[in-house]
């Protein structure tokens, strides 16, 4: 019986730490919907192009007056929780020097200058990407400083290289991945199920016990 409910406890807490996401943290983070960068903080020559559906974030650098572009947000991080960061984007340059690259990165910067980076790439030629990045909770809980923002950083390699590159944004998502809480439906299924399992059982030592005392009795009688 102790099995059981072993069994019983060891289901009830599968159901109820099945990981889900969350909404998304960052706000005006769909930029292809939206055409907008007003929720953002914007350094050097970032604009938004395009028109309802197919819009983006533009960061550009053109090695003599922008050499650095940033498009960043404020968090409002938790303790103890994992991350996921969406983030659908394309580069581009036109790559007249290829010896000194322009970079493109994506990070977590705090009010103590720490940051911790996600991803980065050197910027060769056209090319897509979708990312999920994660956020471990155990890395953010590293750093004393948890005034945490997302910045998306376009960087020229050397002022004089000639390349001209930049970055298209269309869509970013920051999600909080939780324990889930079921729903009272699968907690009312678990519970049933359970029950119906310890039922069973409960009318199978009933037997066992009553054909145990039966052939006691009539061992008696043959003596």
């Amino acid at each position: 019986m102790n099995r059981t409910f072993k069994h019983i406890a060891f289901a009830s807490t599968l159901l109820i730490a099945a990981p889900h996401a969350m909404g998304s943290l960052l706000t005006g983070g769909n930029f292809a919907d939206n055409c907008s960068i007003a929720d953002w903080e914007q350094y050097g020559n970032v604009a938004i192009s395009g028109t309802p559906g197919n819009c983006a974030a533009i960061l550009s650098v053109d090695d003599v007056v922008d050499f650095e572009t940033e498009l960043s947000q404020a968090l409002a991080l938790s303790s103890g929780i994992d991350y996921l960061l969406n983030v659908d984007f394309s580069i581009d340059t036109t790559t007249t020097d290829p010896t000194l690259d322009d970079v493109f990165s994506i990070s977590l910067l705090n009010q103590d200058f720490d940051f911790i980076e996600l991803f980065s790439t050197d910027i060769l030629a056209a090319q897509n990407f979708s990312e999920s990045l994660t956020i471990a909770a155990t890395e953010l809980a590293s750093y004393a400083n948890q005034d945490w923002s997302l910045s998306f950083f376009l960087f020229d390699g050397a002022d004089f290289d000639d390349n001209q590159s930049s970055v298209s944004i269309a869509f970013a998502s920051l999600d909080a991945v939780a324990t889930d809480v079921p729903e009272p439906s699968s907690l009312a299924l678990l519970v049933l199920g359970c029950a119906g399992i310890l039922g069973r059982k409960k009318r199978f030592f009933t037997r066992i016990n009553n054909n145990i005392s039966a052939n006691q009795t009539r061992g008696g009688h043959n003596q």
